[in-house]
């Protein structure tokens, strides 16, 4: 298989520490295409929008949309998402907070590189606010995020990990010790660390 990533896509990185923590960089060929705009070539015969993440399967089937690769490796591996159902459930609602908290962000980063007389300070707040109910809601489920990977914890490391490097404004770890203290935590786990953007 081949992943095609970007080192500083939020969307890239949770799909590389998946392919770290489930055991299958044996099985995954990682393929830099940055920076995106000199390398859509390479995407183009396998599918449209010329986006990261995607997948090659051993199939030859082309995945895109970071979910769905996580998704259908973890389900390859058999690993990351919990065979009990309520915490199967918990992993799900953390990923899907934490996916919350990665759009948001995303769109903001867009956002304020975009020529100052286009910017909307009424979207930057909307969507600042949400971050803020992001950050606050994974403080509050810090105590169950445990400290073995699943597929929840590693979306909000890349989440948090993204807001380090696009929104150190937002201090998300200011009045949030518990999720502070778990992010750290993580961050000295090697798929973590490696995979850590550079911006």
């Amino acid at each position: 298989m081949k992943l095609f990533y970007s080192g500083n896509s939020p969307y890239a990185r949770r799909p590389r520490i998946v392919i770290r923590e489930a055991g299958m960089m044996d099985r995954v060929e990682e393929v830099n295409v940055s920076p995106i705009a000199d390398n859509k070539q390479i995407l183009a015969p396998y599918g449209p929008g010329g986006k990261v993440p995607a997948l090659l399967t051993d199939a030859g089937t082309f995945l895109c949309e970071s979910i769905i690769i996580c998704r259908y490796l973890c389900d390859l591996s058999g690993k990351l998402l919990p065979a009990d159902t309520a915490a199967r459930e918990f992993s799900l609602s953390v990923d899907s907070i934490a996916s919350m908290l990665m759009d948001t962000q995303f769109v903001r980063s867009r956002e304020n590189r975009r020529d100052p007389a286009e910017k909307s300070p009424g979207f930057l707040r909307i969507e600042a606010a949400r971050a803020v109910e992001g950050y606050d809601a994974l403080e509050r489920l810090a105590d169950r995020l445990g400290s073995e990977p699943h597929l929840g914890s590693i979306t909000a490391v890349a989440a948090l990990g993204y807001s380090d490097g696009r929104h150190p404004g937002d201090n998300w770890r200011d009045g949030r010790p518990k999720l502070a203290a778990w992010f750290e935590a993580m961050m000295q786990r090697p798929a973590m660390a490696e995979t850590a953007p550079h911006f």
